[in-house]
């Protein structure tokens, strides 16, 4: 866990200004945006002697971001590397221990919350979306399967094509790269990170007073009552095999009509 740590605005400065301009320079080193972002946080910090992980699980780590590239595994269906990277940064701060969670699994709240406020909103405001596909297609309407190498070469001829609008090949930083996800990713990340560290570990894992006492400990309880009437009511259909579409198509067309449906998989009921 890391302790309190006093950083003056200049210092807050440096290091959000740096973790952008890593990010620039190692994603286009890398061609990856978590591990560009990972380590462009992990370095901007130590430049001012806060070290996050030692610089051997810095790199250990860092190779673990690289398939979490692209919308995972470089498919583009998945939330963007540069959210990821900063958000296990952010939840590695916050310092709620596996300890403390299975005591009190509402504390998965204390590490989402900061993630959510400085990252989260600020990449749906700025790029419309946290995932891969749709924040390259909102930045340059350009959004392809990066898995299928005939789509790897159409986007990178774009991205040389259109320098400027793409931005990972732009001349310069600001304006250019300076938009892309891992730059701002990295920015609003060691923003919040600088936020963090100002306070003590134990305040850290505070929660905001409209999630506390939402802890399944607390809540069953008072829940379980509400739970034996929908039992006793039968809500949810617990007997129920079908899905309710199937159940409306049998219905409507009989044990025949559902099986031809579902082209030989699970049986439908007798009655």
């Amino acid at each position: 866990m890391i302790g309190k740590i006093e950083i003056d605005q200049a210092k807050r400065d440096r290091i959000i200004d740096k973790a952008g301009h890593l990010a620039d320079e190692i994603g286009a080193r890398y061609q990856s945006c978590a591990p560009a972002t990972f380590a462009a946080i992990c370095d901007a910090f130590r430049s001012e002697d806060i070290e996050l992980f030692a610089p051997e699980t810095q790199e250990v780590l860092t190779q673990a971001m690289i398939g979490l590239h692209g919308g995972v595994a470089m498919t583009g269906v998945g939330t963007c590397g540069a959210v990821i990277a900063s958000t296990f940064l952010i939840s590695y701060v916050v310092g709620v221990t596996t300890k403390e969670l299975a005591e009190n699994g509402n504390l998965n709240y204390a590490a989402s919350i900061p993630a959510v406020e400085y990252v989260i909103d600020r990449f749906e405001e700025d790029y419309g979306a946290i995932d891969c596909l749709r924040i390259r297609y909102n930045r340059v309407q350009r959004a392809l399967d990066l898995t299928d190498p005939d789509a790897r070469i159409l986007e990178m001829t774009f991205a040389l094509f259109e320098r400027d609008k793409c931005g990972m090949t732009a001349e310069k930083f600001e304006g250019g790269r300076d938009q892309t996800a891992p730059v701002r990713g990295a920015r609003w990340a060691s923003e919040a990170i600088c936020d963090l560290l100002a306070m003590e570990p134990q305040q850290r894992k505070e929660l905001p007073p409209h999630l506390k006492g939402l802890g399944m400990q607390e809540m069953a309880p008072k829940l379980q009552k509400v739970v034996d009437a929908l039992k006793e009511l039968g809500w949810g259909r617990p007997n129920e095999k079908l899905s309710y579409r199937d159940y409306r198509t049998f219905k409507l067309k009989g044990k025949k009509g559902v099986e031809e449906k579902r082209l030989g998989s699970v049986s439908a009921p007798e009655k």
